[in-house]
């Protein structure tokens, strides 16, 4: 089947019964616009993107929001947006730069107390699911109407990556006081290149170059996101032309993809590790109201430790199809994720080791041959066949003993029900951002989310030690013990590190894609230009 070059006319491919249209601009004229259309898994949670941790919202507005800096797209080192330039003055203080006359899309001004009202909003509003992440911050003081020093609660070797992460979105604090944050969430006013024109909720988001970004308008006239929960929507939408990109590409559509006129498949790292989490307590979550009397098999550490080496992590990753087997939650694209054994393939292969699994069931209590029952939750899809690696996980752990009640749900439903409101039991399947920055706090006592808690003081200490360690090679030598904590409690259990296999409209369009996994097209541009 051939794709042609295409005149730009959207089709709308879900069609919701509740709208919400912004006014805050004309569409440009059909006929004057370059116009591309990625096609979104969702869900999409609210546009005021610092309240939510979920990346699908970041992806959706990283055009509508700068931040002060952002990584760069090759991933080395960093780039500027509404800072110019930064310096760390001293062990706890780094000083930002802004750009002379910078505004939100309003024309408010956006200047070193508009920064100071976003950064003390992120770090002391415990309602915001990012609000963990941004406690390295004591304070944030106005120097001068261009200049902004952040003071850290101790060194902070990561400081640029957390700087730059979910909450760094610049929003005005002068609208937002008007408006109020339920309006704001309706009617966004950014600081980005793109503007917001209108949107279907959770379902169409058209997004407009806009002419007073400080950098001048993107490449790329209109940048459409259209939700589309399904992969094998996803790709009949790029054969028919209805959208530009779909970010991960079936294992079974790659070779049909690859062979169709006009449209180019790319691989790169996604920035992604697949994991379980297991339960172990209840105290976190709606767990304890939805299953009344629930304890989970997996507060045992025996069990967790039985389950771990009950699975195949090279077979698991090649069921997901474009993935490769990992021990641990960081990327081998970083230093942090390749220390010690971590990252050694035989290590890995050698991990897997039902024997070991049985026998750990027997150390728990149970007779040779059984095992618990094991409660695991799944989405149909997500990054690439999770509903197929959890059921091939579920006949690894029968192999060995357990019994497996499995639940798949589609998408959505997975994280409205399960992700979101800590209904996860035993085990839940989990793809999350790998990069080492954050992976410590998680494991941290105060670290609570839905879906775990873990409090091990032992690892709380050395998570702390490893947050505030500057020097890379004492770092790199604390990872090293953090790892094998990491490994034997068993909490988290990564499975594989996912490659993204992106199909995109080539005949219009040039597109590489970014190290760190996200899809953001202020890079886009027309095929040619």
């Amino acid at each position: 089947m051939n794709v042609q070059p295409r005149t730009r006319i959207v089709a709308v491919i879900l069609l919701l019964v509740m709208s919400v249209v912004l006014t805050v601009q004309p569409l440009i004229a059909q006929d004057d616009v370059t116009e591309f259309v990625f096609a979104h898994s969702g869900p999409i949670r609210t546009m005021d993107a610092p309240v939510t941790w979920f990346g699908s919202t970041h992806w959706l507005t990283n055009g509508l929001y700068d931040c002060l800096i952002w990584r760069a797209a090759d991933g080395n080192g960093y780039v500027g947006q509404a800072a110019e330039s930064w310096e760390n003055i001293d062990d706890l203080t780094w000083r930002f730069h802004l750009r002379e006359g910078l505004t939100f899309q309003n024309g408010e001004p956006l200047d070193a107390e508009a920064v100071k009202w976003n950064l003390d909003r992120v770090r002391t509003r415990e309602d915001f699911l990012v609000y963990p992440q941004w406690q390295f911050i004591a304070e944030v003081v106005v120097v001068d109407p261009v200049t902004v020093d952040v003071i850290t609660v101790s060194p902070h070797p990561y400081f640029e990556y957390d700087v730059s992460y979910n909450g760094c979105e610049l929003l005005p604090p002068g609208y937002m006081e008007e408006v109020g944050e339920e309006e704001f969430a309706r009617t966004p006013v950014g600081s980005g290149p793109y503007k917001l024109v209108e949107f279907t909720e959770s379902d169409r988001y058209v997004f407009e170059a806009w002419d007073g970004y400080w950098a001048g308008p993107p490449a790329v006239d209109r940048v459409i996101y259209q939700v589309i929960p399904e992969a094998s929507a996803q790709v009949a939408a790029l054969l028919a032309g209805q959208v530009d990109m779909i970010p991960a590409v079936p294992v079974s559509d790659v070779g049909l993809l690859e062979g169709t006129e006009g449209v180019s498949v790319v691989r790169e790292t996604s920035n992604r590790i697949t994991s379980f989490y297991l339960r172990v307590e209840t105290e976190t979550g709606a767990v304890a109201t939805t299953y009344p009397d629930f304890v989970p098999a997996t507060v045992d550490n025996n069990i967790r430790l039985a389950i771990s080496h009950a699975l195949d992590r090279d077979l698991l990753a090649e069921v997901q199809g474009s993935a490769h087997a990992r021990l641990g939650r960081v990327c081998d694209y970083y230093p942090e994720g390749s220390v010690g054994n971590i990252d050694d393939p035989e290590f890995i292969s050698a991990w897997y080791n039902p024997d070991t699994a049985r026998q750990l069931l027997a150390d728990a209590g149970f007779a040779a041959g059984e095992g618990p029952t094991i409660y695991i939750d799944a989405p149909t899809f997500q990054f690439g066949n999770e509903k197929e690696v959890a059921e091939v996980a579920a006949a690894m752990l029968e192999e060995v003993g357990f019994t497996v009640e499995l639940n798949v749900l589609d998408t959505s439903a997975y994280s409205e029900q399960i992700t979101s409101g800590g209904n996860n039991r035993d085990m839940m399947l989990t793809t999350l951002g790998c990069t080492p920055s954050l992976v410590p706090s998680f494991y941290r006592c105060d670290w609570v989310q839905a879906n775990y808690n873990v409090c091990v003081e032992e690892w709380d200490q050395l998570g702390g030690e490893i947050l505030t360690t500057v020097d890379p090679d004492a770092r790199l030598a604390l990872w090293e013990q953090w790892w094998d904590t990491y490994l034997n409690y068993a909490q988290t259990i990564s499975l594989y590190e996912i490659d993204s296999v992106i199909a995109y409209n080539s005949a219009e369009f040039e597109f590489t894609p970014r190290k760190d996994g996200w899809f953001t097209f202020r890079d886009l541009r027309p095929a040619g230009s």
